[in-house]
C-alpha cells in the first residue's frame, strides 16, 4: 500500500466501507475502499482481513473528526480535543465534561485530571469538576455529559462505568484507543443499568 495513505475504518462488508468512502467524499475527503479477496476467488476473505477505508494521510485528521463526529452527534472539534486528551494521558485512562446550552448543542468539551490515575477507572477532579459547572454557567450553558478513555480496550460501557453513571439525562462517550491509529469514539445514554447508543 502506498505509504502515504492510511487506514481510517474497516468493515466486514464491502458495502458499509462503500458508504462509508462516499460520505467522506462527499465531505470533500478523497478516499479509497480496498480489500483483498485473493482476486476475487475468494469473496470470504474479507471477514478476516476485512475491507478497509483510506485517505491521504494529510487528511486522516479530519476524516477521523468528521466520522467520529457522525458517530457520537458531537461537534468535530469537541470529539478531535477529547481524541487529543485521551492520547496525551495514555496510557492512563483520560475523563473530562461536556457542555450543552438550553438548546441542546453542544458547546464545550472540559479535558480534566483523572484522579485515579489509572488505565482501568477514572474520577473526575472534584476541583476541576467545579470549576468547569462554573464556567458553563457563566455562559449559560450546562454539564450535560462526561467522557473518558479506555487506552487498552473497546469504546463500549464497562460494568464499572455502567455501575458509576448516575444522572440519566447525560451523554456518555468513550474514547478507544485500542487500536492507536484508529481511535473509535462512541457515545451512550445509560438509564437504570441499561445502555442505549445515543
Amino acid at each position: 500500500m502506498d505509504p502515504d495513505l492510511v487506514t481510517i475504518a474497516s468493515f466486514d462488508h464491502r458495502g458499509d466501507a462503500e458508504i462509508t468512502a462516499a460520505h467522506l467524499i462527499g465531505s470533500g475527503i478523497p478516499a479509497l475502499v480496498l480489500a483483498d479477496n485473493e482476486g476475487g476467488l475468494n469473496p470470504g476473505f474479507f471477514s478476516d482481513y476485512h475491507v478497509r477505508v483510506v485517505v491521504r494521510r494529510e487528511d486522516q485528521a479530519a476524516a477521523l473528526d468528521l466520522l467520529a463526529a457522525d458517530e457520537t452527534g458531537l461537534p468535530g472539534e469537541m470529539v478531535a480535543a477529547m481524541v487529543a486528551h485521551a492520547r496525551f494521558t495514555a496510557p492512563e485512562e483520560a475523563c473530562g465534561l461536556l457542555a450543552a446550552d438550553a438548546g441542546g448543542r453542544w458547546r464545550m468539551v472540559y479535558c480534566l485530571t483523572n484522579r485515579e490515575g489509572s488505565p482501568y477507572r477514572f474520577t473526575v477532579d472534584p476541583n476541576e469538576h467545579y470549576r468547569a459547572m462554573r464556567h458553563a454557567e457563566r455562559n449559560g450553558w450546562e454539564i450535560a455529559g462526561v467522557f473518558h478513555s479506555h487506552p487498552k480496550s473497546a469504546a463500549a460501557p464497562s460494568a464499572t462505568d455502567v455501575a458509576g453513571a448516575l444522572d440519566p439525562d447525560w451523554l456518555y462517550v468513550i474514547v478507544s484507543l485500542q487500536r492507536p491509529d484508529v481511535p473509535e469514539v462512541r457515545s451512550f445514554r445509560i438509564r437504570d443499568g441499561v445502555v442505549d447508543s445515543a
